[in-house]
């Protein structure tokens, strides 16, 4: 069975009638001429026109024919493959990967610039009456809903479109256009994937399933690549200080499956290189390589880490930014002796830390004190604190500050359990004993010494100095709370929880002398300063975790009522304009769009009021691809046709459309049946 694209022409199949007309017309009539009888030659005379009769309608057929075939040729005649509705119009759904991997050079060029060709040269091959949807895996951060438009739509956004660094998600973009799909009324549904097809796309579903679209994946010309890239930055939580040596760790990893020699990482701070080391990383591993340097002032700083060229560009590039407060303030909350001993612990005078500036206050004179002009606050003993000031307090957390808790004779069980618990993930199952004979006594038996709290310690032969607890609770911790430290008898003594932005630790034992030797020990000054360290370290994980486009929320401090909209200058020194609002007693920012990779800084008036740093995400530095028929069955595609990077679309798109095109058989055996023709009529002879 055959199937015509053009079947218009076929009207014209009846000019194959045209030579039997011709035929009918021009027949003679035989003039009888009386002559002698001659026998034989009227007997020789019947056979060589009945051979003359067959030849010519021979030839008669043969040119009907030649006609007939080539009408048919220029119908564009198919064989069998076409669905119903062959013939009508098209609705289709042409995703492009946009994604940051695919900004890398292969042998034909910019790998992205190919695919914008490739889906060029698609929606070239769709008619008028066709409707085309373009789908970026990752969108201009517009919330209208796709609509299908014409191929001229599809190709001015198309050019439009550019590649983004933050993260990707395949399978909702597949779930919108078969959505999509669903809702058309057109028989012929098409999608199309434009892809590198990445380990990291597939995703965990599979989208397709249900999709009752025509699949088709357009292959890119895509090469091994040999990748190496930053993937994370550490600062181990320490406390920068200007003039202070501090720490940078950078992760490295090697995609590729080749060992790399005499690599370079450089770090860039504040605009200028200020350090350079040679590090080596084996195939598929990862390796750390570590800075050190020192600040001299104050205030904001920034950089990125940069490792040596490849072919993807993208993750050489780590950054980072961090402030140094002029001073850092911290409230200690608390009259009994625990609280007066950790103040002296900070700053036992003035001339000793110019970084620390502590207040000290009692739970029940919290009416003029502002939260947030502090970076910690600390509540060595928990006693029982007003609703409204807890509430505050809360909110100083979920911003982003640092709570330090702790628990003694005057905490507040109940208060503890009921509001405490959710900031610290710690609830009191049993009191302490108040009583105490120092008959017996708790130590530490174990610490976690990968912590910042405790890295700095040195501690070489793994064992926390003997302190003697004569008292302690019982005490249960909540996931995903994480105990830093244990008593004796396996009972959790320092346990860290996020809550909101913040973090909050709490030591579940008593302080007070009456309790334990914690105080008059060598190591209470040092564990207690590197706790207030670490919390009032302006380097959270938040702050290097940030992805572009991720939603991202600032707490900012502005002097002041707002008068005017924070301005936020991106990384490629263009602007735009954020309205802040209050959350819980702050003022926070939602940062829109973030799409670069790179650091933003925030300005109120004209002074710098915050900055932070964004980068690509890291799963893109993976350029492993899967073969199309895995990619296929990932996505849950049972039927697809793949297009090759050297196959002409249109032709494909046609075939499996309609069915393979027949023309050219149909214009050759025209041209056969015309060199019979001649040939026949050659050898014909001339009629007496």
């Amino acid at each position: 069975m055959f199937s015509f694209l053009n079947s218009t022409v076929l009207f014209a199949a009846a000019a194959a009638l045209i030579p039997l007309i011709i035929h009918l017309f021009s027949r003679r009539k035989v003039k009888v001429v009386e002559f002698s009888s001659l026998k034989h030659l009227k007997a020789m005379q019947r056979r060589q026109v009945r051979k003359l009769k067959i030849r010519q309608l021979l030839l008669l057929l043969l040119r009907m024919l030649i006609i007939l075939l080539v009408v048919m040729a220029f119908a564009r005649p198919t064989s069998e493959g076409g669905s119903i509705g062959s013939h009508a119009s098209v609705s289709a759904v042409v995703i492009l990967d946009n994604t940051a991997s695919m900004n890398r050079y292969v042998a034909d060029g910019n790998l992205y610039e190919i695919a914008v060709g490739k889906v060029d040269e698609l929606l070239d091959s769709f008619g008028e009456s066709d409707l085309i949807c373009l789908l970026p895996i990752i969108s201009n951060g517009s919330s209208a809903k796709p609509e299908f438009a014409s191929a001229a739509a599809a190709k001015k956004l198309l050019h439009e479109t550019t590649i983004s660094a933050r993260s990707s998600n395949l399978g909702s973009t597949l779930e919108s256009a078969c959505e999509l799909l669903g809702d058309d009324a057109n028989l012929n549904k098409e999608l199309y994937l434009v892809s590198d097809r990445q380990t990291n796309l597939l995703p965990d579903n599979s989208p397709l399933n249900n999709c009752e679209a025509r699949v088709f994946f357009i292959d890119l010309p895509l090469e091994t690549i040999q990748n190496v890239g930053l993937t994370s930055m550490d600062f181990g939580g320490q406390l920068i200080l200007p003039g202070h040596d501090f720490e940078l760790n950078a992760t490295v990893r090697n995609y590729s499956g080749d060992n790399f020699d005499h690599l370079i990482a450089s770090l860039f701070l504040n605009g200028n290189r200020v350090s350079q080391v040679d590090f080596s990383i084996e195939a598929e591993k990862e390796t750390m390589v570590r800075f050190e340097r020192a600040v001299s002032r104050t205030g904001f700083h920034s950089g990125y880490v940069e490792i040596s060229d490849d072919p993807y560009m993208v993750d050489n590039r780590f950054y980072f930014s961090f402030r140094i407060p002029e001073r850092f303030n911290l409230l200690i909350i608390g009259s009994d002796a625990a609280s007066q001993l950790i103040g002296l612990a900070l700053s036992p005078s003035d001339d000793v830390n110019q970084y620390w500036s502590i207040k000290q206050v009692s739970p029940d004179n919290l009416s003029g004190i502002n939260f947030f002009d502090y970076d910690v606050i600390f509540i060595p003993e928990t006693p029982r604190i007003s609703p409204t000031y807890l509430k505050r307090i809360e909110g100083f957390v979920v911003s982003g500050k640092a709570l330090f808790m702790g628990y003694g004779a005057q905490s507040d069980i109940d208060q503890i359990n009921g509001s405490w618990s959710p900031l610290s993930a710690v609830s009191i199952t049993k009191p302490m004993k108040t009583v105490v004979s120092r008959a017996g006594f708790y130590s530490f038996q174990s610490f976690d010494a990968s912590h910042p709290v405790f890295s700095v310690f040195n501690l070489t032969d793994g064992k926390l100095p003997e302190v003697r607890f004569y008292s302690l609770p019982q005490a249960a911790v909540a996931d995903p709370a994480r105990v830093l430290m244990r008593f004796t008898g396996n009972r959790p003594a320092l346990v860290e929880h996020s809550y909101g932005e913040g973090r909050v630790i709490t030591f579940v034992g008593p302080m007070s002398p009456e309790y334990s030797d914690l105080t008059s020990h060598a190591f209470f000054v040092p564990f207690i300063s590197r706790i207030a360290e670490y919390l009032a370290s302006d380097l959270s994980t938040f702050d290097l975790d940030i992805l572009t486009d991720d939603n991202i929320v600032r707490s900012v401090a502005v002097e002041g009522s707002i008068s005017a909209a924070l301005e936020v200058t991106k990384p490629d020194s263009g602007t735009f304009r954020v309205v802040p609002t209050e959350h819980q007693g702050s003022l926070v920012i939602n940062p829109k769009p973030t799409d670069q990779a790179g650091v933003y800084r925030v300005r109120y008036l004209g002074k710098e009021i915050d900055r932070f740093a964004a980068n690509a995400d890291p799963h893109e530095g993976n350029l492993h691809r899967v073969a199309v028929e895995d990619m296929a069955t990932g996505l849950g595609a049972l039927e697809y046709k793949a297009i090759a990077y050297d196959g002409d679309i249109a032709q494909v798109v046609t075939e499996a459309r309609f069915g393979r095109e027949m023309w050219q058989l149909f214009l050759w055996l025209a041209a056969l049946i015309i060199a019979l023709e001649l040939l026949l009529s050659r050898s014909t002879p001339v009629e007496e």
